[in-house]
C-alpha cells in the first residue's frame, strides 16, 4: 500500500553520486523517484537493478516547473516524501572573463534555483512526518580553485542555503544538511589529464587516492537518516580541503 514505506526524490539520480545514493536508499527499502533529462539504456539498467519500487521521471532541473511535476509524481506513486536529494548538476568551466552570461545564469538555474524550487514544492509533504533534505555541494564551494568561477560560486551557496532552510524549518522537524564531495571517480572527473591525476594523488589528497561514489553515498545516507543532525556540512574529500601544504 502506498505510504507504508519511506520514499525519496533524487534529481540527477541516474548516474554518479546520485545513483549511488539511490542504491544505498533502495537497500534500506526506500521507494525512489529518480529524475534526469533523458531515459536511456543506462537508466533502464539502473531501474532494473533497483527493482519495481524505483521509478523514473524525465525532468530538466533548470526548469522551475519540473519541481512540482516531480513532487506530484512521487505523491501519486508513493503517497509520501521522506527524503529529498537535489543532486542534478554538472561542470561549469571558465573564468569571469571567459564565461558567457548564459553559462553563468544556467549554473544558478541548475545548482541553486533547482534545489530551492524543489524544496518549496515538496515542503508540505516533508512536513507531514519530518523529512530530510540533502544538498550536494562540492569542496570547490569551500576553497578557491582555478578556472571555474561559476561552479565555485553556486556550490558555495548551497551550504548556506542548507543552514538557512534548517533554521527556518527545524520546528517542523525537517532536517537539511549539505555534503561536499572532493575528487570522486565518476564521469564528472573523466577528463582529468594524467598530469593532473598524478598531482592530485601525490600532492593534494593526504590519503593519496580518489573517492568513490559509494564513499559519498554512505555519508549522504547518514545525513539523511540520522534524526539529530541538521544544518551541517560534511566534507568527503580524503582530507584535500583541510591541508595547508
Amino acid at each position: 500500500m502506498a505510504g507504508e514505506r519511506e520514499a525519496a526524490i533524487i534529481t540527477g539520480g541516474t548516474r554518479g553520486i546520485g545513483a549511488a545514493i539511490a542504491r544505498q536508499l533502495a537497500a534500506r527499502g526506500v521507494d525512489l523517484l529518480l529524475s534526469g533529462r533523458h531515459r536511456d539504456d543506462e537508466v533502464e539498467a539502473l531501474l532494473a537493478e533497483l527493482g519495481e519500487r524505483a521509478r523514473f521521471e524525465a525532468a530538466d532541473a533548470a526548469d522551475p516547473a519540473s519541481a512540482a511535476r516531480l513532487v506530484e509524481a512521487a505523491m501519486e506513486a508513493f503517497g509520501r516524501i521522506d527524503y529529498l536529494v537535489p543532486a542534478a548538476g554538472g561542470a561549469v568551466p571558465g573564468t569571469a572573463l571567459a564565461l558567457t552570461p548564459e553559462a553563468w545564469e544556467d549554473a544558478f538555474r541548475v545548482h541553486v534555483h533547482a534545489p530551492f524550487h524543489l524544496f518549496r514544492a515538496a515542503h508540505s509533504a516533508l512536513a507531514v512526518r519530518g523529512g530530510a533534505v540533502l544538498l550536494v555541494s562540492s569542496v570547490a564551494g569551500l576553497r578557491g580553485c582555478p578556472g571555474t568561477v561559476a561552479y565555485q560560486t553556486v556550490k558555495g551557496a548551497l551550504p548556506q542555503m542548507g543552514r538557512a532552510l534548517a533554521r527556518d524549518h527545524g520546528h517542523e522537524n525537517i532536517r537539511v544538511n549539505t555534503i561536499c564531495p572532493g575528487i570522486i571517480e565518476t564521469r564528472f572527473h573523466a577528463a582529468m589529464t594524467p598530469e593532473a591525476r598524478k598531482n592530485n594523488l601525490d600532492n593534494r589528497i593526504p590519503l593519496h587516492r580518489f573517492g568513490t561514489a559509494d564513499n559519498v553515498a554512505t555519508a549522504a545516507v547518514e545525513l539523511l537518516t540520522n534524526p539529530f543532525i541538521t544544518g551541517e556540512t560534511l566534507v568527503v574529500d580524503g582530507g584535500m580541503s583541510m591541508r595547508m601544504v
